[in-house]
């Protein structure tokens, strides 16, 4: 099997964890810095706290030789180590990992296939590619969508991918050209909106990572964009379906096909393997309304069950109740960390900014103990104006 990648786009990959690394933990991005791939790995995280072992660990991680690890120097260059990567990576490139945040916080490694990679990359082209001159990214290539969007997806439409400081101002738009492809996330596309600034004639764009409501399409619509196509899908799965405008029905992918239609619980397809080896079938994780064997429509997530104290638990169950305090505006319940215990925990909004925490708490807690059994029940209750996010707006873990 050839390699789907070459040096290059590895030290992309690199790159992009540093620079989600940092800003994971200062909020401060790299910018141009961490463009130069013969600078030491070192110089490029002077003065943050990441550390460099770290960055080793997690790409030697998603190309297979973990174990290189610990002879990746910070005194070497990106490009060295993109090579020694490379080189262990290319003698077997059937797969590829990456690092997701599953629901509770913990990263979660997800071993893909190539092939299956390059298939969707293909797809790809096929469905969002018309006559496009120019890939605009947002985000980081080390993520599923990033790495299908602005590595493969690049290579095999041949055309250029530019990645200017991601930051949704005037600049941004104005730095747009016709012909241009723009691949982002739904926070982004909002702060591009709150700019009220048209768009160049003829761009085209793409949002995924978290849901993206129809009123944000539109609005994007009635500021120029020419198309502005949704996909959906989820880290362990890739793209399942795409909606080329918010009033359309999801197409499915044709690398996926629907299977078990008769199941009325459930919506089940099954991956169409391009060397035609059998895969597992898989449960859509939403209510799914069938339109036709290739179109649907999204009508809800389903309930998350986790195990609390060997026992099964609605997380929505617990949200469910503590929503219906009179003070309080929404509420996300997660399990806890390793590192924090074996319970649920709550991050509340509560109605007003002028709440009185302290008594919020101690009735929320109360509440709690009267409608939902021991282990339902969120060990640790926090507050705040608005859900955690990470830079690509999808709801992250809290402390």
């Amino acid at each position: 099997m050839q390699p789907i990648l070459s040096i290059n786009d590895v030290c992309k990959v690199i790159l992009s964890i540093c620079h989600s690394a940092v800003q994971e933990q200062t909020s401060i991005p790299l910018r141009k810095l961490a463009t130069d791939t013969s600078r030491s790995v070192a110089s490029i995280l002077e003065g943050t706290p990441v550390l460099p072992q770290l960055i080793a660990v997690h790409a030697a991680t998603m190309f297979q030789c973990v174990a290189l690890s610990e002879s990746l120097s910070a005194d070497d260059s990106i490009a060295h180590w993109a090579n020694v990567i490379y080189d262990a990576w290319s003698k077997d490139p059937a797969t590829i990992t990456f690092i997701t945040s599953g629901s509770t916080g913990n990263p979660t490694p997800q071993k893909l296939e190539t092939a299956l990679l390059w298939q969707e990359a293909q797809e790809l082209q096929r469905t969002l590619l018309c006559e496009r001159k120019r890939i605009v990214s947002t985000v980081p290539c080390h993520h599923v969508y990033g790495f299908l969007f602005t590595i493969l997806l690049p290579n095999i439409a041949e055309l250029p991918c530019v990645a200017p400081v991601a930051f949704p101002s005037r600049a941004f738009i104005r730095g747009l050209e016709a012909g241009d492809f723009v691949v982002s996330f739904p926070l982004f596309w909002n702060g591009l909106i709150m700019q009220d600034l048209p768009f160049p004639a003829d761009i085209h764009g793409s949002t995924s990572t978290a849901p993206c409501s129809p009123k944000t399409m539109h609005k994007l619509l009635s500021l120029g964009i020419a198309r502005i196509s949704n996909i959906y899908g989820s880290s362990e799965t890739g793209g399942l379906g795409y909606q080329h405008h918010p009033d359309s029905p999801l197409s499915l992918f044709a690398f996926w096909r629907r299977i078990r239609c008769d199941d009325m619980q459930n919506s089940w397809i099954e991956r169409v393997h391009p060397l035609n080896i059998t895969q597992t079938a898989v449960a859509i994780p939403d209510h799914i309304e069938w339109l036709s064997p290739e179109l649907f429509s999204v009508k809800g997530r389903k309930d998350k069950i986790v195990q609390v104290g060997g026992m099964n638990v609605s997380l929505l169950k617990t949200a469910e109740c503590i929503t219906k305090h009179p003070d309080v505006l929404d509420c996300a319940v997660r399990l806890m960390r390793l590192d924090e215990g074996s319970r649920l925990k709550a991050f509340v909004l509560p109605k007003s900014l002028d709440s009185d925490t302290v008594v919020l708490r101690a009735e929320l807690y109360q509440l709690c103990r009267a409608h939902l059994r021991p282990a339902e029940r969120p060990k640790k209750i926090t507050f705040g104006t608005q859900f955690p996010v990470n830079a690509m707006g999808k709801a992250k873990d809290w402390d």
